[in-house]
């Protein structure tokens, strides 16, 4: 038996992708066994980005009079998040590729790993439905699931983060409101739920089975990350060097500079006065945002798809599908379409739930929406 290393953290802004990027470098290099991490967040509120949104969804500026922290994850893909303290208890293992299993598949692992966990403690309509969620079955025939947990995988330096999280407690509606203030998320994302804030379908543990042991819980899904590389959990801790590198990450990762990683803005600083510009969002399993910029002959000059998405490899995934796309005509959907499907069929290539249509039809919208880039403007 494999065994896997067991840490207990506790998360901040700054220290989430650090933490990530310090473990999938430690184990790629061979340094470091196969990890698993449950964490909890700081007590004050933190919103979240995946890898490639945005980092026009948080506005920055009512963060700061609200008082809450925001940040980047460095490695697992999806959308946006919100933390408080042990509100949302996760569990995040990585592990060096084995070549068994695809990211859909992994993804879909450690959501039953979790939902198992909750039916093991009781909770007996927890489910696992393909796209990341954990949920709790309607009631009536034909309600609406109600979110309880997530899974999601990242896929960076031949390693992978399979990762769980329990909703445990949500957010009273006073700190909802202050988290849709600040989280921008557009009205796209909400076309197939019953609410329109960041709510969503959220539920809590506590509300369903307050008295579930979510401890409990939280080690029996552990153990059942460690089943993924035939593993056996044991308490560790983070070695010296993984100390030293976490700190060297801090700063990076707790930046500007960082946050902006990927930000549709800069599509538009270089436009000459006669390009056109569009910014839309498309929604069919998962959340897509398109930023284009297109000449006066109809070429996309420059082009940045963010939202909530799983791929692999990495950001190259992402950055694969832009530059397949410009220098192709914006009205020429066939071309366009031809241009993604290209990248699609690359080996190593995966994007979970989300076929080459899907990143066609925000490009059809922003065709429909161009406008000069002196009159762009968000609301």
């Amino acid at each position: 038996m494999t065994t896997v290393r067991k840490l207990d953290l506790t998360i901040g802004p700054d220290t989430y992708p650090a933490i990530e990027r310090t473990l999938i470098d430690s184990v790629a290099a061979g340094e470091a066994p196969p990890t698993v991490m449950q964490w909890t967040f700081e007590d004050d509120l933190f919103l979240e980005l995946g890898p490639v949104e945005d980092a026009s969804l948080i506005d920055r500026d009512r963060a700061e009079e609200e008082g809450i922290a925001y940040g980047r994850r460095y490695n697992v893909s999806g959308g946006t998040g919100f933390f408080q303290g042990d509100n949302t208890p996760v569990l995040y293992m990585f592990f060096q590729d084995r070549g068994e299993h695809t990211m859909t598949e992994y993804i879909d692992l450690a959501g039953e790993a979790m939902a198992k966990s909750l039916r093991d403690a009781g909770v007996s309509d927890a489910v696992y439905r393909d796209g990341g969620d954990i949920e709790l079955e309607p009631d009536e025939e034909g309600g609406q699931y109600a979110k309880v947990g997530v899974s999601g995988a990242g896929y960076q330096n031949g390693v992978w983060g399979v990762f769980m999280n329990l909703i445990n407690e949500t957010f009273d509606p006073e700190t909802f409101g202050r988290i849709d203030e600040v989280l921008k998320l557009p009205e796209e994302k909400f076309e197939d739920k019953e609410t329109d804030s960041a709510a969503g379908r959220m539920t809590s543990l506590s509300q369903v089975a307050p008295d579930t042991d979510v401890d409990a819980i939280m080690a029996e899904g552990a153990s059942n990350l460690a089943d993924l590389v035939d593993g056996t959990v044991e308490a560790g801790e983070l070695s010296d060097d993984e100390r030293a590198a976490l700190e060297e990450h801090r700063e990076y990762y707790g930046s500007t500079e960082w946050f902006e990683y990927y930000s549709t803005s800069r599509v538009f600083e270089n436009a000459d006065p006669d390009d056109r510009v569009a910014e839309v969002a498309y929604k069919g399993r998962k959340l897509i945002k398109v930023s284009v910029l297109v000449d006066a002959d109809d070429t996309i000059r420059d082009v940045e798809f963010t939202g909530d998405m799983y791929h692999k490899p990495a950001y190259e995934a992402v950055d694969r599908l832009n530059e397949a796309v410009i220098g192709e005509s914006i009205a020429d959907d066939d071309a366009l379409l031809a241009a993604i499907e290209d990248v699609y069929a690359g080996a190593d290539f995966e994007m979970p739930w989300l076929p080459p249509e899907d990143f066609l039809q925000p490009l059809v919208r922003a065709r429909e929406n161009l406008g000069p880039v002196s009159e762009f403007g968000r609301e």
